[in-house]
C-alpha cells in the first residue's frame, strides 16, 4: 500500500535587510581624510526621514588650500530598486548622479558627473579595513570602457567636530539660486487640516550650503505626544548638465519625488514632481508663493490624468530659527 509522505514544512525566508542597512557602519560620528599638503576634510553623516536616506556633508579645505563644502544624498529609490546618490561640490559646479551597491566590506558607485566643461563617467570604490577606516578610490571611464585611477584617499572615523570657523569672506548663493534664497533663514510653521482629514503642525527650515550651492529643506511634524518627527528632506539645486532648477524630496514613508522647479512672475515657485511610493508612480504639482504679510502659502495637488486633487493647502508663518 502507498505510504503517505509527511507534509513538508515551509522553509522560512531570511528576513530582508532594510535597504540602507549596509550604511549603518558609517554612523555615528564623522570621517576625516588628510590631503598631502596637510589640509583635511571631514564627512559627517546624518540619517534622513524614516532611516531610508542619508545626508553626507563635507567641510574642510581642498588640496590647493581653498574652502571646500560638499553634499551627497544617498537614498533608496523604490522605482529603480537601487540606492541612488545625488551629490554637489564646487569643482566646476559638479552635480553627481548615480547608484551604489555594497558587497561585504566593499562598495562601488557608478556616477555620471555633470560639470561646466561637460559630462564625465566615474566609478567610486570603497574598501573597509575595519570598523573605523576605509579607502576610497575614484576612477574615470576612458575609451573602450577602460578605467583610469584619478585619486585615492584613506578615511578614519573621528568624533563629530565643531563647525569650522572661517575668516575668508562668506560666499553668497549663486545667481541660479537667487530666486530661492527668500526661503532661507527662518523656521516656517504651518498648522491646519490635511485634505483627507487629521490635523498637522509642521516646521520647515531651508538651509543654503555654501560652496556646494544647494538648499536643503527639512520638515518635521509635531506629534500628539509633543515629539518632533522627521517627515521630509528636500533638496533644491541647479542641475549643471540640464541648466535647470530641480528638486529631490524624500519622505519618511520611503517616497521619492523628483522634478523641475519653475520660477513664475512675482517669485512664485512651481514644482512638477514625479513620485515613487512603494510600487506606484505618482505625479504631483507643488506651488509656493509669498503672501503680502510675508507668510508662505503652499499648495500640493495630486495629478491623475486630467484629474487634479488638492491634498495640502498650508500657510507657513515665519518663526525664529529653531535648533535641529
Amino acid at each position: 500500500m502507498p505510504v503517505a509522505e509527511a507534509p513538508k514544512q515551509p522553509v522560512a525566508e531570511a528576513p530582508k535587510q532594510p535597504p540602507m542597512a549596509s550604511f549603518a557602519r558609517m554612523l555615528p560620528g564623522s570621517w576625516r581624510v588628510t590631503n598631502p599638503n596637510g589640509t583635511s576634510q571631514t564627512d559627517t553623516w546624518y540619517p534622513g526621514p524614516g532611516d531610508l536616506s542619508l545626508r553626507v556633508e563635507t567641510d574642510g579645505t581642498d588640496g590647493s588650500g581653498s574652502p571646500w563644502r560638499e553634499l551627497v544624498v544617498l537614498f533608496w529609490h523604490p522605482g529603480r530598486a537601487q540606492v541612488r546618490l545625488l551629490g554637489f561640490n564646487p569643482y566646476a559646479r559638479s552635480v553627481a548622479e548615480g547608484h551604489i551597491t555594497f558587497a561585504g566590506d566593499s562598495a562601488e558607485a557608478e556616477i555620471v558627473m555633470h560639470q561646466t566643461p561637460g559630462r564625465r563617467d566615474l566609478v567610486q570604490r570603497w574598501s573597509f579595513a575595519g570598523p573605523d577606516n576605509y579607502r576610497e578610490a575614484l576612477l574615470e571611464r576612458r575609451g573602450a570602457g577602460g578605467l583610469g585611477l584619478l585619486a585615492e584617499w584613506d578615511y578614519f572615523r573621528v568624533p563629530t567636530p565643531a563647525a569650522i570657523v572661517r575668516t575668508d569672506p562668506p560666499p553668497t548663493a549663486s545667481e541660479r539660486l537667487q530666486d530661492l534664497v527668500a526661503l532661507v533663514g527662518p523656521t516656517w510653521q504651518a498648522r491646519g487640516e490635511w485634505a483627507g482629514g487629521g490635523a498637522f503642525d509642521l516646521q520647515t527650515s531651508f538651509t543654503w550650503i555654501p560652496y556646494a550651492d544647494v538648499i536643503h529643506a527639512r520638515t518635521t511634524a509635531r506629534t500628539e505626544s509633543g515629539e518632533s518627527k522627521h517627515l521630509l528632506d528636500a533638496y533644491l539645486y541647479h542641475h549643471t548638465g540640464a541648466d535647470q532648477l530641480r528638486c529631490l524630496a524624500l519622505s519618511d514613508r520611503g517616497g521619492v519625488y523628483e522634478g523641475d522647479v519653475t520660477v513664475h512672475a512675482g517669485g512664485a515657485l512651481q514644482l512638477d514632481l514625479k513620485g515613487h511610493e512603494d510600487d506606484r508612480a505618482t505625479l504631483h504639482a507643488v506651488r509656493l508663493e509669498f503672501e503680502p504679510d510675508g507668510a508662505l502659502r503652499q499648495r500640493v495637488w495630486s495629478l491623475a490624468g486630467d484629474d487634479r486633487t488638492l491634498v495640502l493647502d498650508a500657510r507657513h508663518e515665519r518663526r525664529e530659527r529653531q535648533a535641529e
